[in-house]
């Protein structure tokens, strides 16, 4: 572990230990998915804001670009995670002598770079910042605040973990937004709104459920299917 990551975590174990009630509240931040669910909130709030104007248009197009590149942001740290060296969760790490607030169970196989929640949450955020200022504000505070830090806290994430997937996710929702990018990736899905909206909003509630999830129901999903292939070969 580097200096940088080490000495952050030091000092967060010190604040948990003269700090028990506030522990148990990032805790609690840390457990709750209305966090994660507040930021898909937002973004329908700018889909159905300024109705059926102009600037309405393109604020959707880039609400689906950014959907979109949401999921490709997933894909992409699965692969990461895949491809780059095995890196232990501190909670999961005996080795460090730190202490922290959480059970490691269930963490000890997963790989911490980068932090797929920073990913995700820093690309719609910079999505949001597309469309609006305040918006896009109170998403960074929400990804900041309640979403990325805690996670540091209780040691399921080093600091460079989340910085990498914030520096990762913005650029991404940078990207998704702009044109020509933006129109190549909204232009199929606002098409369908047009030929069929009842199909397209439970869609696009499915993917709010996934996103307030971090699609973690889908990457089970596909776990179970790989391992019920590997049994019927």
């Amino acid at each position: 572990m580097n200096a940088f990551d080490y000495g952050l975590l030091l000092y967060l174990n010190h604040l948990a230990d003269q700090s028990p009630v506030f522990t148990k509240v990032v805790v609690a931040i840390y457990d709750d998915d209305l966090k994660s669910a507040f930021v898909a909130a937002l973004l329908w709030w700018a889909w159905f804001d300024a109705d059926g104007t102009t600037r309405q248009a393109e604020t959707r197009a880039r609400i689906v670009a950014g959907f979109c590149g949401s999921i490709l942001c997933i894909v992409a740290v699965r692969v990461l995670a895949a491809a780059l060296p095995f890196r232990m969760r501190p909670v999961s790490s005996d080795a460090i002598g730190l202490h922290f607030p959480i059970a490691p169970e269930g963490w000890g196989n997963w790989s911490a770079f980068p932090s797929d929640n920073a990913v995700l949450f820093f690309c719609l955020t910079m999505c949001l910042f597309s469309i609006s200022r305040v918006l896009g504000t109170v998403a960074l505070l929400d990804t900041a605040l309640l979403i990325v830090v805690p996670r540091v806290f209780v040691g399921v994430h080093h600091p460079t973990d989340v910085l990498a997937g914030a520096l990762i996710g913005g650029c991404a929702g940078y990207a998704v937004v702009r044109e020509p990018l933006r129109s190549a990736l909204a232009g199929p899905a606002l098409r369908w709104m047009r030929a069929h909206s009842a199909s397209f909003y439970a869609a696009a509630f499915l993917i709010s459920f996934l996103i307030a999830e971090v699609f973690w129901p889908a990457l089970r999903l596909l776990r179970g299917i790989a391992k019920l292939a590997a049994i019927v070969r």
